[in-house]
């Protein structure tokens, strides 16, 4: 069974040492970066903290939905 790859869609079966090693480089330098986004993203600020804060006291639902 013949897979390609993710980086260049060339088969894996062709890739030499050297490609291999660029390919996977450049697979794990877009992984460090999708995560550093997610982190970014999981981030909240003190405004959306005290605006959670207040609106669960008036009942209101909170952003990911009412609890």
């Amino acid at each position: 069974m013949t897979e390609n790859c993710f980086e260049c869609k060339n088969k894996i079966e062709g890739h030499d040492l050297e490609q291999m090693k660029n390919c996977i480089t450049k697979m794990s330098d877009s992984l460090e970066s999708v995560k550093g986004v997610q982190t970014d993203l999981k981030k909240i600020t003190e405004n959306e903290a005290i605006d959670q804060f207040v609106n669960t006291k008036i009942g209101e639902p909170s952003r990911m939905g009412s609890k």
